[in-house]
């Protein structure tokens, strides 16, 4: 369900492939991309890491037959965790849907390009549930606090240049440039001194979120208290 390979030296690309599935997260499909994220960044050959999904979606929430139970929660807010305080720049390549818990993942990415088709929503409130991954503190830090308060509020959707004026992600690029253009991106933070880019990464953090670990546990907490059906 997770594919992982080196298209060119220094790069780890993890690319989510559950196509037919919309790359929705199921328990052990996070587990897997948690696993390859913690092996990435012990890993000194590796420079950056490329998240990415098969097919024509990035990924599509959590998969709805998959219950997001305490467990599951615990396991998206360790990948959070480990992709925010990864030493190594984390590079994103969006098509089409993001959606809940594939859109907070953006967040915990550092640099984020998305196809022109790409859509993003957080439908997490339509459905009785709470945002995981630090959404409540990264969200209105990167678009603002009425934006945030719209997206999670009304579970609307909007699209990728929406997301580029928002200040959600870096950059939008033609359908068929998407691969090429997120390849290019990986390829030159590679080249570059991988202490500079860590410390960079930390401090920006680290002023702009405070103790990542106090948001998450928040979070988890919000989703232990939901009254059960």
């Amino acid at each position: 369900m997770l594919v992982s390979r080196h298209p060119q030296a220094g790069i780890l690309e993890l690319r989510l492939n559950r196509p037919r599935r919309l790359n929705a997260l199921t328990q052990g499909l996070a587990r897997q991309l948690l696993d390859a994220v913690r092996q990435g960044n012990a890993d000194d050959s590796v420079r950056v890491l490329l998240l990415t999904g098969e097919g024509r979606a990035f990924c599509a929430g959590k998969d709805r037959d998959d219950a997001a139970s305490a467990p599951f929660v615990e396991v998206l807010q360790q990948l959070a965790s480990a992709l925010m305080q990864s030493p190594k720049p984390v590079v994103a390549a969006v098509q089409g849907w993001a959606v809940g818990a594939g859109l907070e993942l953006l967040l915990n990415c550092d640099i984020v390009v998305a196809a022109q088709d790409a859509r993003f929503m957080l439908p997490e409130v339509n459905a009785g549930l709470f945002g995981t991954g630090g959404v409540l503190a990264l969200l209105p830090r990167q678009i603002g606090l009425a934006r945030a308060k719209g997206a999670l509020m009304l579970g609307q959707e909007f699209g990728a240049r929406q997301a580029e004026q928002w200040g959600l992600i870096w950059s939008v690029v033609e359908e068929g440039e998407l691969a090429p253009a997120a390849l290019a991106i990986a390829a030159r933070l590679a080249a570059a001194d991988p202490a500079i880019l860590g410390r960079i990464k930390s401090l920006l953090h680290r002023e702009s979120l405070g103790e990542l670990r106090e948001v998450l546990e928040r979070e988890a907490q919000a989703h232990r208290d939901l009254p059960r059906g």
